[in-house]
């Protein structure tokens, strides 16, 4: 088993900088790299890959400095966006392609067994442009696998897909970890895919580390607004939300309570016995109901706020223009604020 660690990486693209990041990619882990557009996840990625050289730093495989290392010297699986695949190259040609160019003498045995592991056997004559979303997924990780990865990475493994396939996708990345024991770096926006697959989360942040930690810690405390609406707080408010504001408004209580970069909590239950704190006044917009309860969603002192009744759902629904009282209890509420990541800054 192969064992990769990334020491203090930097990259530079352009006017883009990119770390310092350190990694520890020991077999069978998973690391989700989360973040906004342009926050330097896919920079990442590629740096690991080998199309982009770290100006700083280094990259281990089993203590060997890989660094300076051409993509296909690495012994790393490469997923982009988009997936990659070749589109003048049938299903079984794909997959064949990097057992190819190595010039493997059982590429043929070795194409077989990929394509029947991810029942890929009756679509060998078909082009990708005839694929569904899921089968072109799944014929980008078999392609992958070709070349006898000991670290895949992976940009957007769900992006476009539906529920079947979104399942069918997340069970094979499992059997990566759990049976391949491969270590795996995903950039995804899917909370679902990134807390089923991941037991460590890296979040960037104009290509600087702002978090790095388990998943108890990133529910329990995400170190900002984007980290926060990730893991599923309903209300988030950045700095810039609670400037002004009446005094004793519902915003101005709010800025007492935020971190830095602002507050968080989930939906108060209008239902429930006042808090000590103090009481709010909600008016509806809309209100609908769920497994989880009716959601309702409104504003109080012109900021929009999610409410929620929990199980069971009675009628009649708040309509709109109801005014609901409700208070947030002290114990949700969460400043938002910086967290500093092992290892960085010391």
């Amino acid at each position: 088993m192969t064992r990769w660690v990334v020491e203090r990486v930097e990259t530079a693209l352009d006017r883009f900088q990119l770390g310092p990041v350190s990694l520890d990619l020991s077999p069978g882990s998973a690391v989700a790299v989360l973040g906004t557009s342009g926050a330097g996840k896919t920079t990442l990625l590629r740096t690991l890959a080998g199309f982009l050289r770290p100006r700083q730093g280094r990259i281990l495989r089993d203590g060997v400095d890989i660094s300076q290392w051409l993509p296909e010297e690495r012994g790393l699986g490469y997923v982009p966006q988009g997936l990659g695949l070749f589109p003048q190259r049938t299903v079984v040609r794909n997959i064949r392609y990097p057992m190819e160019i190595r010039g493997l003498s059982d590429a043929g045995r070795r194409t077989a067994e990929l394509m029947e592991r991810f029942h890929l056997t009756g679509l060998a004559d078909r082009y990708p442009s005839r694929l569904s979303g899921g089968e072109q997924q799944r014929v980008a990780i078999a392609r992958a696998l070709a070349a006898e990865p000991t670290l895949i990475v992976w940009d957007e493994p769900w992006q476009g897909l539906d529920v079947v396939a979104r399942y069918e996708l997340g069970q094979v990345l499992h059997e990566l970890r759990e049976t391949d024991r491969i270590p795996m770096v995903v950039v995804t926006h899917d909370p679902s895919l990134a807390f089923s697959v991941a037991d460590t989360f890296l979040l960037l942040r104009n290509g600087q580390v702002q978090d790095q930690c388990d998943a108890t810690s990133l529910l329990r405390a995400p170190s900002d607004a984007f980290a926060a609406r990730f893991v599923g707080y309903e209300n988030v408010f950045e700095s810039d939300d609670l400037r002004g504001g009446a005094p004793g408004a519902f915003r101005a209580w709010l800025r007492q309570q935020a971190g830095p970069d602002g507050i968080a909590f989930p939906s108060p239950d209008p239902s429930r016995p006042p808090s000590n704190g103090p009481l709010f006044e909600l008016i509806v917009r809309s209100a609908r109901p769920g497994p989880t309860g009716v959601t309702i969603d409104g504003h109080c002192d012109e900021l929009p706020v999610s409410l929620r009744r929990p199980p069971p759902v009675a009628p009649p629904l708040p309509a709109p223009g109801t005014r609901l009282r409700f208070s947030i209890p002290s114990e949700t509420l969460l400043p938002l604020g910086p967290r500093r990541p092992p290892g960085v800054g010391t």
